[in-house]
């Protein structure tokens, strides 16, 4: 997926332990699914620099230098390894890069050096490659041996890069969502000033213990800018040539959320909301069986109506079925209360009514996770309608059905694996899947997006033990199979189309691996778009309906300072 580039930096006082890297992928996410290349760069978790630097001056009062730089490196080199391990979990493409493998050079002493050298052209192939790139924030010197950066380095590793790759965006992120007049955590709020740009000089004078100076410097250098922003947030402070803008006052209440269904997913979710309690507060649950969930810390109910009586900001609708979903999210769009929703039976069937109701009521209805899990499909669709008219879209959908076919291809009896999966999984989720319902409900999804309505004529195959034996009879050399959705529009009609096919092994639908989706979008000048991420599954969908959620949040954060927001 091509698109513009931001480095992003995570500095030790947003990554203050391992609990706080599955926030950091929700930063990196959200800019991957709008359509971004991200180069992530990661500090060392929260004071394990400092606790390395005692260890070392607890064997000698003046340690050798590039064994210190060794000893710091390997904080930095634990975080980007915990935030790689963390994005693939989520289902985000990403890579986790030495430095040295693109060549990151750096001069000067061994503990306080400058970067001099990067190999821009393998940066931008493994970003053609891999849409999310992971580093730590060191090099190594012209002898091959490493070195650090200084204190607060990432920041410097942060902007050296962006310049180097021409990134249209870089963005340090700390524990405030802002450059202040003084510093917030010795201030009073009420009497702070954040401002929204200021210059270099500014920069040094009022961020010293913010940002690393000589990172400051190098912008300068450089005429270059850089935000300094929190994650999670739409705010930010513009450091460049420009004189001091205050920002206008912004006051963040957290978000209030109803989670309707404390199932596998509706779990993931609340986890994550409850480690953001800055900018989310959950109101309460519905659930079916009381007694399964006593220990979760929150309001709890199993009536209806009194669900029906709540006033959250936004319902996260985590429920499997059509119903009581349907009843529950109309009533409230129709109270202005924004929706997000991960349930397919719900936004196949009645989404396109409830998303005029949610328009009609001033609402938000999100459901990217419907179709992709944490593939973003329907932003990279949203996209390509701007860019240029799509002539068809094919998928491959996660899935018990796909991993049942992915066995078959290598020998395996149809008969013996279905059975297996049986005990393994839900067997109306497994029939539904070997039906084809489950993956005509996620196209007739895209197709909406891509074409504007469902399609007007179909034709599913479903998968059983004749289908995948004749097919598997007549497969040819490097060939594999593949349950494959597609639609494409012929005039003012749209077709759809689920079957299982033999394709190449180049094929970009036939290299997806059973967990993943993958999506295959061909404009109408036959140029192809792919986009993929884990399917189904608590963490990828999770990913998905916070990203969602997030956005709703911004949204509604815009509208409370008077500015645009998206549409509904």
């Amino acid at each position: 997926m091509a698109g513009d580039i931001i480095v992003l930096k995570f500095g030790g006082s947003v990554l203050r332990s391992q609990a706080d890297v599955p926030t950091a992928v929700h930063e990196i996410y959200r800019w991957y699914r709008a359509g971004w290349r991200v180069v992530a760069i990661a500090s060392a978790l929260g004071d394990s620099t400092a606790r390395l630097l005692n260890k070392a001056h607890e064997l000698a009062d003046d340690p050798q230098p590039h064994a210190m730089a060794e000893l710091l490196a390997s904080g930095e080199r634990q975080a980007a390894a915990l935030l790689g391990i963390a994005l693939d979990r989520a289902g985000v493409p990403a890579r986790v890069l030495d430095p040295r493998e693109v060549g990151l050079t750096v001069s000067g002493t061994v503990l306080d050096g400058d970067a001099s050298a990067v190999h821009v052209e393998q940066l931008q192939t493994l970003l053609a490659y891999t849409p999310v790139l992971v580093l730590a924030g060191f090099g190594y010197g012209a002898d091959g041996r490493l070195q650090t950066l200084g204190p607060g380095g990432s920041d410097h590793s942060a902007v050296y890069l962006a310049h180097a790759l021409r990134a249209n965006r870089c963005r340090l992120l700390k524990d405030v969502d802002g450059v202040y007049d003084a510093d917030p955590a010795m201030t009073p709020t009420p009497s702070l000033q954040r401002f929204s740009a200021l210059g270099y000089a500014d920069a040094l004078e009022l961020a010293t213990t913010l940002i690393q100076p000589k990172a400051v410097r190098l912008l300068d250098h450089y005429s270059a800018r850089a935000e300094v922003a929190a994650i999670a947030s739409p705010y930010e402070s513009v450091i460049g040539r420009f004189g001091r803008t205050p920002a206008h006052p912004t006051a963040t209440t957290p978000t209030r959320v109803l989670i309707l269904g404390l199932g596998e997913i509706g779990r993931g979710v609340h986890r994550r909301i409850a480690a953001m309690s800055e900018h989310f507060a959950v109101t309460g649950a519905l659930i079916r069986d009381r007694c399964k969930h006593d220990a979760t810390g929150i309001p709890l109910f199993d009536s209806l109506d009194d669900v029906m009586d709540l006033h959250p900001d936004v319902v996260i609708d985590a429920l499997p079925d059509l119903e009581p979903a349907h009843s529950l999210a109309s009533h409230f769009l129709e109270r202005g209360i924004s929706v997000v929703s991960a349930n397919a039976p719900l936004i196949a069937e009645v989404g396109r009514k409830l998303g005029t109701l949610a328009a009609r009521c001033n609402a938000y209805l999100r459901y990217s996770a419907v179709v992709g899990g944490s593939a973003p499909m329907l932003e990279t669709l949203r996209r390509e309608m701007h860019h240029d008219e799509i002539r068809s879209i094919a998928a491959v959908f996660s899935g018990a059905a796909s991993q049942v076919l992915d066995r078959c291809v290598n020998g395996f009896s149809f008969e013996e694996l279905t059975l297996n999966a049986s005990a393994e999984t839900n067997v109306a989720r497994l029939r539904e899947e070997l039906s084809g319902a489950s993956s005509v409900r996620k196209l007739r999804v895209l197709a909406r997006h891509a074409f504007g309505h469902d399609p007007d004529a179909w034709h599913v195959a479903p998968l059983d033990a004749e289908s995948v034996r004749r097919a598997r009879n007549a497969l040819t050399e490097n060939c594999t199979l593949r349950l494959v959705a597609r639609a494409w529009k012929i005039s003012h009609r749209v077709f759809g189309q689920l079957q299982l096919e033999a394709l190449d092994t180049r094929d970009p639908l036939a290299q997806v691996q059973p967990e993943w989706n993958r999506l295959l979008i061909t404009r109408s000048n036959g140029q192809e778009v792919v986009i993929q991420g884990r399917g189904g599954g608590r963490w990828p969908t999770t990913e998905a309906l916070m990203a969602d959620l997030l956005d709703v949040r911004f949204a509604h954060l815009a509208l409370a300072r008077g500015e645009a927001a998206p549409p509904h």
